[in-house]
């Protein structure tokens, strides 16, 4: 409902002139919009509170300085959101270029008035006015891109009035709570004399009949929305809090290890990959063994004969120079003195007794307090930015030492010195990359966790985490929209897509996560197995009864009995889906960074019963057919095919955690 206005001027709307009063400081100026509010308020009560979710609202101006973290605000108006990124990427809303804010709001009690909006394809929630929101955190992944990370909570008092007696305006357990929280207001409250105004709540009578029609005309300039009927879990859905986030992914990953300036991927050989700084075994012969990228190889140093691998010509550092060393090592000797890596005769990554150290010469050397366990890969890292004049040591990603104002005495030219790998060291290497820059914290962290990325997009089987671990597929329709570009469809009964080797996922006690984005579609079943060839890991799928999500861990508890994890039922829609273990917390569910469902039972994984149970693990979307015994996943028909769409399949051997989850979650479509 428009109007006509001058040219040099805004266009008006019934929907822009009543939420501007709404924000007004003057509360009387509401008292001509009574009538019309009392409608509104009633067909929007009489409409079932959208589940717990991740909405999105998007402005074209810089907003954040309005929302420092921590901050407690109210959004008076009505304010328009859509659970679908994609809608604002139009140029009505917050389009791809210029000064923009963009909310990310966890909802209580949002209404979907898909049905009812002029606009029926763009996945709106409402929020009513008097919405109550703390500021969890703010971002900057862009010069004119700022995003704000809100939490809807109920309010310490009453912001707005229930029209009609028996309303529902925040979901039943939310209701309880701001119940008691006003159940000390006395009975004058209620009086008819007792000024809303004064109050910062708005009283609203009772209306009826043509409420909705009339809500959809006013409220059809902005989003709509998808319907996402999510039901109750074994425990009440709970919100994550706000942490630094340590995965680097916001649309950007970094390169493969394997671009570098020296790598070393050990196949059967000591080459370079670029044929520029080959290397030569010293004393002892090497062999050759199942490497951490279980497609490959990994070089096996014995020291029964003193070992080392030598090569030429070396890095010409100086003192302008980065650099990090990097790669996968399995000690299998205790309290080990070794240098793992020399570049200089004063650069060195080494053991000592067991504790991973560094040098940068004589008086720049670091020290771990962490000894390395044997029998199992670990990621080391060594960097220095000369930038920063800082170096740090890291373990599985985990900086474990660092030291600032570091002055590196490097020589002019090192380019005479012989790198030398392995002196005195008992173990495996694999993946060893050399490269002259410093990666950040946040590289290294995925270069030692990701286990394996795949966007699904237009090279939909390649593998863009850092090993290249590539996938097969049969019967999928590919380069389908996704939620990030292309995804993948599952619509024939035997279609699968898969990838193997996966070593962390068969490592005992290992932290392991996976994430994805799902679209649920015809049919439910099982979508996602990790198992090998003699056992199954985890099962994740859609049960008959109302596409809910389960998880399953076979054996998985110390008794060995399996575990069912049942989550939400899952809308039509894109949404994140997430499943985390660690010895520490063990077993838990998210979608769209809210805990679904949790496991404290789940304390000794498949992986963890010895022999060929460790072996790597292979990831399978879709149809399962391997030799391992997978049943027991609760209320899903496993001979019934899962169709429906899946993108963006992360991998990971660490546990994700809130930070985590909220870049995943807010990394914008493309």
């Amino acid at each position: 409902m428009e109007w006509d206005t001058a040219a040099d001027k805004p266009r008006s709307s019934l929907y822009s002139q009543l939420n501007r009063t709404l924000k007004q400081v003057d509360r009387t100026k509401l008292r001509p919009w009574f009538r019309y509010l009392k409608l509104f308020l009633t067909a929007l009560a009489k409409l079932p509170c959208a589940p717990h979710q991740t909405v999105w609202r998007g402005v074209r101006k810089d907003q954040s300085a309005d929302y420092p973290p921590g901050a407690e605000v109210t959004w008076w108006a009505f304010s328009s959101c859509t659970t679908s990124l994609n809608v604002l990427e139009s140029d009505l809303y917050l389009g791809n270029a210029g000064t923009r804010t963009l909310f990310s709001i966890e909802t209580i009690n949002g209404r979907t008035i898909r049905s009812h909006s002029h606009f029926t394809t763009e996945d709106e929630i409402l929020l009513l006015p008097g919405t109550y929101l703390e500021v969890k955190s703010r971002l900057n992944p862009a010069p004119d891109l700022h995003i704000v990370h809100l939490q809807q909570k109920v309010p310490p008092h009453i912001l707005l009035e229930p029209p009609f007696p028996g309303a529902q305006l925040l979901p039943i357990q939310d209701n309880d709570r701001a119940l008691r929280k006003t159940s000390h207001v006395s009975d004058n409250f209620e009086s008819p004399d007792r000024r809303w105004f004064q109050k910062k709540r708005i009283l609203f009578g009772i209306g009826v009949g043509l409420a909705l029609v009339i809500l959809a005309i006013v409220l059809g300039v902005v989003l709509g929305t998808r319907n996402k009927n999510q039901s109750q879990t074994t425990s009440t859905p709970t919100m994550t809090t706000t942490v630094a986030s340590t995965i680097y992914f916001n649309g950007t990953i970094p390169q493969p290890v394997s671009v570098a300036d020296a790598f070393y991927s050990f196949d059967g050989n000591v080459n370079d990959l670029y044929s520029q700084r080959s290397g030569e075994v010293i004393g002892g012969p090497v062999t050759y063994v199942q490497g951490y990228v279980a497609y490959g190889q990994a070089v096996a140093l014995t020291q029964s004969t003193a070992t080392q691998i030598n090569i030429k010509p070396g890095f010409d550092l100086n003192t302008s120079s980065s650099f990090t060393i990097e790669g996968f090592f399995m000690l299998k000797s205790t309290v080990m003195t070794a240098t793992l890596v020399q570049l200089t005769p004063t650069v060195q990554l080494n053991l000592l007794d067991g504790t991973l150290a560094a040098s940068l010469g004589s008086s720049n050397n670091l020290m771990s307090n962490v000894t390395l366990s044997t029998d199992q890969w670990h990621h080391l890292s060594f960097v220095f930015n000369v930038i920063t004049q800082s170096a740090s040591l890291s373990i599985d990603g985990t900086i474990v030492a660092s030291k600032s104002a570091v002055q590196f005495g490097a020589s002019n030219n090192n380019t005479n010195s012989t790198i030398i790998v392995g002196i005195g060291y008992q173990g495996y290497i694999d993946q060893l990359s050399i490269i002259l820059n410093a990666k950040s914290p946040q590289e290294i962290v995925w270069d030692a966790t990701v286990s394996g990325y795949y966007p699904l997009h237009l090279n939909w089987l390649l593998d863009y985490g850092p090993n290249g671990n590539n996938a097969t597929a049969s019967g999928v329709t590919p380069k389908v929209p996704g939620w990030r570009g292309d995804a993948l469809n599952f619509s024939n009964p035997t279609a699968f897509y898969q990838a193997t080797g996966f070593t962390a996922l068969g490592t005992a006690q290992q932290p392991f996560s996976v994430s994805f984005w799902l679209r649920t579609g015809s049919q439910p079943g099982v979508f996602l197995t990790v198992a090998n060839a003699y056992t199954c890991l985890l099962v994740i799928g859609l049960q008959n009864d109302r596409n809910k999500l389960v998880v399953y861990l076979p054996n998985a508890t110390s008794t060995g009995e399996g575990i069912n994890i049942v989550g939400p039922e899952m809308p039509p829609t894109w949404t994140n889906v997430a499943f985390t273990w660690s010895s520490k917390s063990r077993a838990n569910l998210y979608t769209s960074t809210f805990l679904q469902g949790t496991s404290a039972d789940a304390t000794n994984l498949n992986n963890a019963r010895g022999m060929n149970n460790s072996s790597p693990m292979t990831l399978t979307l879709g149809h399962y057919s391997g030799p391992a015994n997978c049943a027991g996943i609760q209320g899903v028909n496993t001979s019934q095919a899962f169709m429906g769409t899946i993108d963006e399949v992360f991998v990971f051997s660490r546990e994700l955690h809130d930070g985590d989850l909220q870049a995943l979650v807010l990394t914008l479509p493309i």
